[in-house]
């Protein structure tokens, strides 16, 4: 039993609070506590909030993955880091203004932060301040990545444009087909009595050098008639599995030796486990070297030519890119230059229709093609087409 040392008076007062209350609430305050946290941290949005010293408070994963701080940047980061110059500053003032979805409020805003390694990204902002009665006391960020987004918009405009010029494309195979059959006639009429006119006069005849002008014209009208029955698809192909390496490598073999290749360096990356396509190898022989030679043509017989073939899209993809070192194409010229009869040639050196012709042999394999430039990196095509399912399926079962 214990025993109290003596007191005056000769007794004590004890008061017992009974706490329960307070720890149930208090329990209840760290449950709260735990799901906002873990409430914002799974958010796949970036959420930030600083003090309005800049100091921050809350980075949450979604933060981390998007500009690529871990929690120990996090520390010695200040806010204004997230921004290019001036713009924290500019978003605190529209946060303050009434034209912004509010007092403390701004909503939907496309901007720019800034990636650890210093790379811009696009996103969607939408934030506030925190007030504590009218005092300011902490500003907040939402942060919706763009990059996708402006993806899928880039690939569905482009799809657009594909999906316009197939159409008029399509009309213009028509009228050409029409138009092909009725200048083949006469023109094979013409070639045939202009050398039987020829080898009647003899070689040493003053009308001699006319008469191989003519035959000569008559053969470039041929020519563009050929170009035309190619572009109308009035000739069938033969569709068998083809290995695109094989049709890259048998092309360059083809132009390695002519003297416009002498002065190029050709690099080969060619992924050697690449699927085989339904197509024909003498159209897509014809595509490549088109390309190829227009490249080469671009670069005046001087440059660097790159071709790479690779799988896209879990190798549901063939994609072969031809990159050259050229003075590009004027951006004003990139939306033309599969238009038929398009030509930056000068008058007598192409038809304008090699690329028109390409892209329809393109379309024919189900596949795409699109072109990029600028005038420092030269220009690339890039074609797609789709791998044959049963290929897939054969490495699967494997």
């Amino acid at each position: 039993m214990a025993v109290y040392p003596p007191a005056s008076p000769d007794y004590y007062l004890l008061y017992l609070i009974d706490i329960t209350p307070r720890k149930i609430l208090e329990g209840e305050l760290r449950r709260r506590n735990a799901f906002f946290h873990n409430l914002i941290d799974s958010s796949v949005d970036g959420i930030i909030a600083s003090d309005m010293k800049g100091k921050i408070v809350i980075f949450n994963t979604g933060a981390q993955a998007l500009l690529g701080y871990d929690e120990e940047d996090t520390k010695t980061l200040h806010v204004t880091q997230l921004y290019n110059e001036g713009v924290a500053y500019e978003l605190i003032k529209r946060m303050r203004s009434d034209d912004f979805g509010g007092k403390g409020k701004l909503l939907r805003q496309q901007m720019i932060v800034k990636h650890k390694n210093g790379n811009d990204i696009p996103v969607s902002f939408s934030g506030g301040i925190i007030y504590d009665h009218d005092l300011e006391i902490a500003t907040f960020g939402l942060f919706t990545d763009l990059r996708a987004l402006q993806q899928i918009e880039e690939n569905l405009e482009q799809t657009h444009k594909m999906l316009m010029h197939s159409e008029k494309m399509a009309g213009l195979g028509r009228l050409a087909a029409g138009v092909a059959q009725e200048i083949n006639n006469p023109m094979s009429g013409i070639m045939l009595y202009a050398n039987l006119v020829q080898e009647e006069l003899g070689d040493e005849h003053p009308l001699r050098p006319d008469l191989q002008t003519i035959i000569h014209e008559a053969e470039r009208c041929k020519v563009i008639v050929a170009d035309l029955l190619e572009f109308s698809h009035q000739n069938t192909y033969e569709m068998e599995l083809v290995d695109l390496n094989d049709v890259i490598v048998k092309t360059l073999t083809i132009l390695q030796h002519q003297p416009l290749f002498h002065n190029i360096t050709i690099i080969r990356q060619l992924d050697p486990e690449l699927p085989a396509i339904y197509g024909n190898a003498t159209r897509l022989n014809q595509v490549i070297m088109n390309i190829v030679v227009n490249a080469a043509q671009a670069m005046d017989g001087k440059g660097r030519l790159r071709i790479t073939s690779r799988t896209r899209s879990n190798k549901d993809i063939n994609e072969i890119s031809i990159e050259d070192t050229g003075p590009g194409i004027e951006d004003d010229l990139l939306e033309k230059i599969f238009e038929p009869f398009f030509t930056t040639k000068e008058t007598g050196e192409g038809t304008g229709l090699g690329l028109s012709v390409s892209y329809a042999i393109v379309k024919e394999h189900k596949g795409s093609i699109r072109v990029t430039s600028t005038s420092k990196a030269g220009t690339t095509f890039t074609l797609k087409f789709p791998v044959v399912m049963e290929n897939l399926i054969g490495e699967n079962d494997g």
